[in-house]
């Protein structure tokens, strides 16, 4: 007797301001296609200024729609050890790094442990992550019932203009991604 799996979808933060920045995401994005992740969706590629007072390198960021059957706290561990993979080392809270893989949400879970919260404790304060959200998901609402496009709104327009569109990658990013929604 077959058992149905269920599917989560889940959105994915990604960012790296360290090494070869684009291949670092490109690396992510293969990684959780390998282990099980079916990325059905990617946002344009956003180079951002740091983000938390720390001195460092700009960020490209991006943002995935994905599937998982895993549970939340089974993501975490995954994305870690992902994040371990790839070359991230401790550094200085909200220092620079070559990968971070952040669940932003989950379905529509509002979930809170001491290792994990969801939606990320962030979401609505970071232009970086409302930005290629609203790219993918334009109609997006929090599992508060506050609309992602809200969020974005209220942002002060100094931090909006520290996120631009990264041009010089596009091309390359957005058929690496085609090509893994292909093998979803």
């Amino acid at each position: 007797m077959a058992t149905d799996v269920m599917r989560h979808r889940v959105y994915l933060g990604l960012g790296s301001n360290l090494g070869e920045r684009e291949e670092n995401l490109r690396q992510a994005c293969e990684k959780l296609t390998e282990n099980g992740v079916a990325v059905l969706e990617c946002s344009p590629l956003y180079q951002t200024a740091p983000w938390g007072g720390v001195e460092q390198p700009d960020f490209l960021n991006a943002v995935l729609l994905a599937e998982t059957e895993l549970a939340p706290e089974e993501l975490l561990m995954l994305v870690k050890r992902l994040e371990e993979e790839i070359g991230r080392r401790p550094t200085v809270f909200w220092g620079p790094r070559v990968i971070d893989i952040d669940i932003l949400l989950y379905e529509e879970l509002t979930f809170d442990t001491e290792k994990l919260t969801i939606p990320h404790r962030e979401i609505k304060n970071r232009v970086f992550v409302l930005l290629p959200l609203l790219r993918i998901a334009p109609g997006l609402v929090l599992p508060d019932g506050e609309a992602v496009a809200d969020c974005y709104a209220r942002l002060p327009q100094a931090e909006k203009d520290g996120v631009v569109l990264y041009a010089e990658g596009q091309e390359i990013w957005a058929k690496q991604a085609a090509a893994l929604q292909d093998e979803n």
